[in-house]
């Protein structure tokens, strides 16, 4: 028995109409599953029909769903992995001494406000003292992008100068780089950001917002330092509210630091359970002249561009294991003293 024609078109929008359900399809024609499929079947092949032509099914524009989800799976583990390793990083300490950190806030190391004689000057300073090591809050250069590019016009130096002040800067401390942080502006370039390929050069740890450090002495004793660009939460009351803020609610760390805001802070908080003693340090700038800040209005809260942590882990008492000296010089003198008592 000769099967009956069939409107190839029309079933076609009925199995639209049925939310592309192919049983539902089947119920309205009034015919079996089966049926329904290979009429289906040729009402597409006919759709894919030009004329007397024939257009391939399936051409492969896209990759199997299975594969898709495979794909997503393995990029998850990585992800996932990254965030592990990264959750509180370990350091291992060599030296048994006390040892410090220039944490540098803000450099904006191509702005024509930025005190870039001063900025030398301390990066000397860690270069000649022994057990001193370096560390960055964040935005080391402008990096102008999008509608902000126009600022350009109202400094000296050129992007590609700009970078090559960024390469001086990281590579003149080379070997003393504990952490380097890109911060807002630097990291407007997204996954093309030079200064991840600068870092490379350096030993020490890179990262675009944040960085968690577990430093552990030969001692057994260990610091917890909690670096961030930008600690989220402001005071009129407290310049160093971020940062004080992040150690009520997140990590009871013994060092927590931040820039971004280019005022400077510093609190001191216990934790009643731990006992442990959090520093809790905002770092202003070294771009001193900022004509933003003064067209907003801003009120100078600036202390100093850095400051320097003495850490001596065998301290005898909690409080005595970390020291924060906002004049760096003072900070350098106090290290070479303790690390020449042991």
């Amino acid at each position: 028995m000769k099967k009956p024609e069939y409107d190839l078109d029309g079933i076609y929008r009925l199995y639209l109409e049925c939310g592309e359900n192919k049983a539902e399809l089947a119920r309205r024609l009034g015919v079996s599953r089966t049926w329904a499929r290979e009429l289906l079947s040729k009402a597409e092949r006919k759709r894919n029909s030009v004329g007397d032509l024939r257009i391939p099914e399936d051409i492969g524009t896209s990759r199997p769903v299975e594969e898709l989800i495979e794909e997503r799976k393995r990029k998850f583990h990585y992800k996932q992995k990254i965030k592990d390793q990264t959750r509180l990083i370990p350091i291992q300490v060599k030296d048994d001494k006390p040892i410090g950190i220039w944490a540098s806030g803000d450099p904006h190391i191509d702005d024509d406000g930025t005190d870039i004689i001063q900025l030398e000057s301390h990066m000397n300073l860690v270069k000649r003292t022994d057990g001193l090591y370096a560390a960055n809050i964040g935005d080391t250069t402008n990096n102008w992008v999008g509608r902000l590019a126009k600022l350009y016009a109202e400094q000296s130096t050129s992007a590609a100068e700009a970078w090559q002040l960024c390469e001086w800067f990281i590579t003149e401390l080379k070997d003393k780089w504990l952490f380097i942080i890109g911060g807002n502006h630097n990291c407007w370039s997204g996954a093309s950001d030079p200064l991840k390929w600068i870092t490379k050069c350096t030993p020490g740890i890179y990262a675009s917002y944040e960085v968690r450090l577990e430093l552990k002495f030969p001692s057994k004793q260990s610091i917890r330092i909690n670096a961030h660009h930008e600690f989220v939460g402001q005071s009129q009351w407290n310049p160093a509210h971020g940062t004080m803020k992040a150690a009520h609610m997140g990590f009871r760390d013994h060092l927590l630091i931040s820039g971004h805001k280019h005022i400077s802070g510093y609190g001191i908080l216990k934790c009643p359970a731990t006992g442990v003693i959090s520093h809790c340090v905002q770092i202003a700038s070294y771009k001193v002249i900022d004509r933003y800040a003064e067209e907003k209005g801003f009120r100078d809260q600036h202390i100093s561009p850095c400051v320097v942590v003495v850490i001596d882990p065998e301290a005898k008492t909690e409080v005595g294991k970390i020291h924060v000296f906002h004049d760096p010089y003072e900070g350098a003198e106090f290290l070479t003293y303790k690390r020449s008592k042991q």
